[in-house]
């Protein structure tokens, strides 16, 4: 009797679902998982996406790792005040990415395309001043590089991650937020060996010591920025997901 009584009670009885549902849901749900994860190592506008933000990471992280130096040997500042001038573009970096998402949202209907587009040519036009115009302009560097860490701010958070939650399948928001920020830092740590590189190569030895000319450094730079920005326009038109 025992035996029979168990085999009678069972979950749909009392308005549950069964198990075996459970199970092919939990089956179905996993498969549908995968296929997005395989859908976002398809979508060329992640990949796109990726190296833009890769090529923005190398124009911030040149600046920060070799700012105060570029300052120090090329415009004459001396230490503190070299340091003083890259940290404004850390701080503002900050307020950048705080405001991003209130930016975006409130005067442009959400879209990123339109902010990334404007603070990446802010990017692009800060860092090509600071680089090219010479002598030494305490008020005007300053000025540059607020300009400059606000740009970065906000594409940091764009780039990042934002345009691509807003581009990959739902469910794999988090393996495209993986691939964007692998390729960002893996242009974050090449930066550092190009400019090693091109620093040494553009070094001429005198009596008083090295002379550095960071014409090639400066370009390499800009480039980078300019070439986040047509990489930002190629996906312009892609579909948010559904």
């Amino acid at each position: 009797m025992s035996p029979l009584l168990i085999w009678r009670v069972s979950p749909e009885r009392y308005g549950y679902a069964s198990v075996e549902s459970d199970i092919k849901s939990n089956d179905e749900d996993c498969e549908d998982f995968n296929d997005a994860q395989k859908m976002v190592l398809r979508m060329p506008a992640i990949w796109i996406l990726a190296f833009a933000s890769a090529f923005m990471y190398i124009s911030c992280y040149a600046v920060n790792s070799r700012g105060v130096f570029f300052l120090q040997a090329e415009k004459g500042y001396d230490t503190i005040d070299a340091s003083f001038i890259i940290s404004i573009s850390s701080v503002c970096g900050i307020v950048g990415t705080e405001f991003s998402g209130l930016i975006s949202d409130r005067f442009f209907r959400g879209s990123r395309n339109v902010p990334a587009l404007i603070f990446g040519i802010l990017n692009v036009a800060a860092l090509s001043m600071f680089l090219l115009i010479p002598g030494r302009h305490f008020w005007v560097d300053v000025l540059l590089m607020i300009m400059f860490g606000l740009g970065i701010g906000v594409l940091i958070c764009f780039l990042g991650g934002l345009m691509a939650v807003d581009i990959a399948p739902k469910k794999a928001s988090g393996a495209a937020l993986g691939i964007v920020g692998i390729a960002s830092y893996i242009g974050a740590a090449l930066q550092d060996i190009m400019n090693g590189v091109l620093i040494e190569n553009n070094k001429t030895m005198t009596e008083s010591g090295g002379v550095y000319d960071f014409t090639c450094v400066g370009y390499f730079w800009i480039g980078a920025a300019m070439l986040s920005v047509l990489l930002t326009l190629c996906v312009w038109n892609a579909p948010k997901n559904n």
